[in-house]
C-alpha cells in the first residue's frame, strides 16, 4: 500500500530503483570480521552503494549501512541528511504530517541482512526515531 505522504517508498523494495537513485554514490558500511562478531564496533569500510545493494542481494551478512557524516554549512551547522541521502529526498516527506510540530533533525538510512530476520538489540539512541 502506498503511503499519500511518500508514494515512492513502496519503490524501494526494488534494488534495481535503489541502483538507479543511488547505486554511484559512496556510503560508509561497517563490516564484520566474522558471522559471531556484531556491528557497532568501528569497523568501517568505504564502498558504492550499488556494491552494497548487490552483496544484500546475494543474502551478505557482513555489511550494514549505518548512520552517514552529514557535512556543516559555512555557519558550523550540520545538514539534516547526508549528501547520499539527499538522493532520495523526494521520495519522502522531510516532515511528516504524523510529527506534528516536531522538526527532524536527522535524516539517515539503516540497511542490512539478518539471517534470523531484521534485528535490532536492545538500545538507546539520543535522537527519537521514526520508522518508515
Amino acid at each position: 500500500q502506498k503511503i499519500a505522504e511518500a508514494p515512492n517508498l513502496e519503490d524501494w523494495k526494488s534494488i534495481d530503483y535503489l541502483q538507479k537513485k543511488a547505486g554511484d554514490a559512496t556510503v560508509v558500511v561497517e563490516e564484520r570480521s566474522s558471522e559471531k562478531d556484531s556491528f557497532g564496533k568501528g569497523n568501517e569500510k568505504s564502498m558504492a552503494f550499488g556494491e552494497l545493494l548487490d552483496l544484500i542481494a546475494k543474502g551478505d551478512t557482513m555489511h550494514y549501512l549505518t548512520t552517514q557524516d552529514v557535512e556543516a554549512n559555512e555557519d558550523g551547522r550540520p545538514d539534516l541528511m547526508a549528501p547520499f541521502m539527499k538522493r532520495f529526498q523526494d521520495d519522502f516527506p522531510l516532515r511528516p504530517s504524523l510529527m506534528g510540530n516536531l522538526v527532524p533533525q536527522n535524516i539517515n538510512l539503516w540497511m542490512g541482512n539478518n539471517v534470523d530476520g531484521a534485528s535490532s538489540g536492545l538500545h538507546h539512541d539520543y535522537h527519537d526515531n521514526l520508522y518508515m
